[in-house]
Parts: structure tokens; sequence; C-alpha cells
């Protein structure tokens, strides 16, 4: 398995629509292989200022994005969900124009959902991302939908329901976007998991179950690598960690104190860490 390493910027952004463009360098710096770029307000970014950068620093990218109340495609609200639907549409635009060949994240509800969800949101969500899935296949991409823990979503938490949103979708470019500190709360196993998203698994987030960088908490990695390389998983494997306290995207994900003390060095010891894991998985 020869995958590329990547880190997710929102690592170093006070807020979640904040400019990157400065950690796509950090990210070179610390020897990582790829970036994975959030795409909160799509509108609002210069494609040829990020293209730039890429070239300059000759990372792979990835984009993903979430949605909100106010364009939530699982919605009652029928105008929600088209706006929901535009959301999506212009990101899947400018992660195009920038290079990348995949959107994920919490494209197939309103992060911070919580309430019990009906089937037929779930047909309201799925009917909308096959329209989301019908232009990314014209553009020859794909995007992936993220599982994430019930504390954050009532939506989509396990492979399991993952997998039921993709049969409704019923389209070949749209996948699972699986990460592990989701996974160590949701899953009986992560390894089991993984197994079962099988071909399904279109991206992957590693985080601790600490939310702090691989290698540092009590993820059994040598048994999720092993699980990675058994279903011929391909894709970037993006380090998402959130470590810093005391900003409002850190609120959002409720990090109240520092996970790591030294940034870069635990970044570098870390990807240092998931190399040495993944070539030993072979």
């Amino acid at each position: 398995m020869n995958t590329k390493i990547g880190i997710h910027v929102s690592l170093w952004t006070p807020r979640w629509a904040d400019p990157f463009l400065e950690h796509i360098r950090k990210a070179a710096d610390l020897g990582f292989d790829a970036v994975e770029l959030p795409l909160m307000d799509p509108r609002r970014l210069d494609s040829r200022e990020i293209r730039s950068v890429l070239h300059d620093t000759n990372l792979a990218v990835c984009c993903g994005t979430g949605l909100g109340p106010s364009n939530d495609v699982s919605s009652i609200d029928p105008y929600i969900r088209k706006l929901g639907l535009l959301h999506l549409l212009d990101c899947l635009s400018l992660a195009k124009e920038v290079g990348s060949a995949s959107l994920g994240g919490v494209l197939h509800s309103a992060w911070g959902k919580r309430e019990r969800i009906t089937e037929d949101q779930r047909k309201w969500s799925a009917d909308i991302l096959g329209q989301v899935a019908s232009r990314a296949s014209q553009l020859g991409m794909t995007i992936s939908l993220e599982c994430i823990n019930r504390y954050e979503s009532s939506f989509l938490n396990t492979v399991q329901q993952g997998l039921h949103m993709l049969q409704l979708i019923g389209m070949d470019n749209v996948g699972l976007h699986l990460d592990t500190y989701h996974m160590n709360i949701e899953e009986r196993s992560i390894p089991a998991g993984l197994e079962l998203a099988g071909k399904h698994l279109f991206h992957m987030h590693l985080s601790e179950n600490t939310r702090g960088f691989p290698g540092t908490g009590s993820i059994a990695w040598p048994d999720v690598f092993k699980a990675v390389t058994r279903i011929n998983y391909n894709g970037l494997l993006v380090i998402e960690s959130y470590v810093l306290a005391e900003r409002p995207s850190s609120d959002d994900v409720c990090i109240w104190r520092p996970i790591e003390e030294d940034i870069d060095e635990s970044l570098r010891n870390s990807l240092g860490f998931v190399r040495l894991s993944i070539s030993r998985s072979n």
C-alpha cells in the first residue's frame, strides 16, 4: 500500500471559514504528501490562489465541507434543501478547480443535528445527494458521506447506516468517509467497520480516541492499518485532529484543554508513526 498521508488544515484555523493558504505551506514544511481543504464558504475562495500554492508545494489535495441548519439537505423545508444543493454544487465546482477528485464531509445533513430521524428525511437527503452525485460524475469526481459520532449528529453515525444511505442514493460514485475518532465511539470494532465498508470506503480520517494525533492514544493502529490493507483502500489517509483550545472551532468540537503541547513536534512524530505503521501492515 503506497498511500499518501495528508493533514486537514482546520487544525490551524481558529474559525472554520478562515483563510488557509499559509497552512498548505506549513503542511509541506512538516513533510505531508497532501492537504484537505475545508470549503465552508466556497464563493469567497480564490481557486487560482489555491492552485498556485498547491503547485508550489507539490501537495495532493482533497476537499470537504459541511452543512448547517440553513442549508440542511435533510430538512423538512424544500427551500432549505435547495440551498443545501446549491452549496454542495458550489463546493464541487471549486474542488474541481483546485484539483481535487473528491468532495467529502457532512454532506448528508446539518452538522449538530440532534433529533429523531425519519425515513422521509433520509430520502430527501438521498434525492439531493443523487443530484450532487450526477454533477460529480460529469466532472469525473466522487463524493463521500462522513459518518460522525452521536454527539455531533443523529443522522449518520455508523457504517451500516452509511451503507443504507448509499443504497438510497444508488450512484456508484458515492461512498463513505470514515474517521477513526468517530468509529471509536460508534463501531463495536474499528477494523470490522472498515471491512464492512469495504469497496465503499472512499475517504478516511485518522485521529486518536482523544481527537489528538495518531499514536498518542489508545486506538489499536496496527489492526486499523491491517484492515485498510485487507480492503485494498488506496485513497488518502488524512490526519484530522483538533488539539488547540480557546478558539471558536475548538469550542464547536468540545476541545476545552490543549491535547498536544508542541503541535509541530507532535505532528512530525505522528506522521512518522503513521508511515511506519502502514509499512508494517503490508
